[in-house]
C-alpha cells in the first residue's frame, strides 16, 4: 500500500491534469448525450450491447491484423479502430466511450508494452476511450461524410494525445540523444496513428455510401 501511495506522489502533474481533462470530456459526453435524448429514456438494449461487443471484437481481431508495427508499442493495422468507431457513431458517444474502453483493456492483455500503471491507462483503456467521441458531433452537421471525418479526427487525436503523454513522460529515454522526449514522443505516435487515420477514414466513408451504415443506423441507432 505504502508504495502504490508513493507510486501516485511521483505521478507527475501532467498526468494528473490530462486525467482529469479526459474526465470532464467524458462527463460531458454523458450530459450531451441524456439531454439530447431527455423526453425519452435512453438506454443500452440488449441488441446495442450485442452490437457493441461484435464491433469491439472485430476490432480485437482485426488488430491482430498488423502491417507495420513500432519497437515501443502501436502499430499500423487492417482498419482495427473502425468498427469501435462505426459503433459509436451509429450509436453515439457513451456507448460509444464503454465500448473504447474495453477494446483498450483488451488491447492491454494482448500484449503491454508499458512503464508502469499510469503508462497503462494512458496507452490502453483511456487511449481507446477516445474512440467512442467519434460520435459526439451534432446532426446539425448535414453531410454524413463531414461528420464523420471530424470524428475519426477527434477519436485519433484523442488518442495521440494520450500516447504522447505517456511517450514523453515514460518513454523518453528511448528519445535520439539530444532530442526532446516531447518532440520524440510526438513523431513517434504521430508516424503510424497518421497512417491508421487516413486508411480508417477512406475506409469508413466507403462503408458509410453502402447499405451496410444504413441498416446499421436504422436497427442499431437510439
Amino acid at each position: 500500500m505504502n508504495e502504490f501511495l508513493a507510486s501516485l506522489s511521483e505521478t507527475p502533474m501532467m498526468v494528473w491534469v490530462s486525467l482529469g481533462i479526459f474526465v470532464i470530456l467524458l462527463i460531458t459526453a454523458v450530459i450531451i448525450k441524456s439531454q439530447k435524448v431527455k423526453a425519452t429514456t435512453p438506454k443500452l438494449t440488449s441488441k446495442t450491447l450485442a452490437f457493441g461487443g461484435m464491433c469491439v471484437a472485430l476490432s480485437f481481431i482485426l488488430s491482430y491484423i498488423k502491417l507495420f508495427e513500432m519497437p515501443q508499442g502501436g502499430s499500423i493495422t487492417l482498419v482495427s479502430m473502425l468498427p469501435v468507431i462505426l459503433f459509436a457513431f451509429v450509436c453515439g458517444p457513451t456507448a460509444g466511450i464503454i465500448a473504447g474502453l474495453a477494446y483498450g483493456f483488451l488491447q492491454f492483455f494482448q500484449g503491454a508494452y508499458a512503464a508502469n500503471w499510469i503508462s497503462i491507462l494512458l496507452d490502453y483503456p483511456l487511449a481507446f476511450a477516445w474512440l467512442g467521441f467519434a460520435g459526439i458531433l451534432p446532426k446539425a452537421i448535414k453531410s454524413l461524410e463531414l461528420r464523420f471525418s471530424l470524428g475519426i479526427l477527434i477519436a485519433i487525436l484523442g488518442r495521440f494525445c494520450m500516447h504522447l503523454l505517456s511517450g514523453a513522460i515514460f518513454f523518453g529515454e528511448y528519445a535520439p540523444e539530444g532530442m526532446n522526449p516531447w518532440i520524440y514522443s510526438a513523431i513517434y505516435n504521430a508516424g503510424f496513428l497518421s497512417v491508421e487515420f487516413v486508411i480508417t477514414l477512406i475506409i469508413g466513408i466507403i462503408i458509410l455510401r453502402t447499405p451496410i451504415y444504413k441498416y446499421l443506423k436504422i436497427t442499431f441507432a437510439n
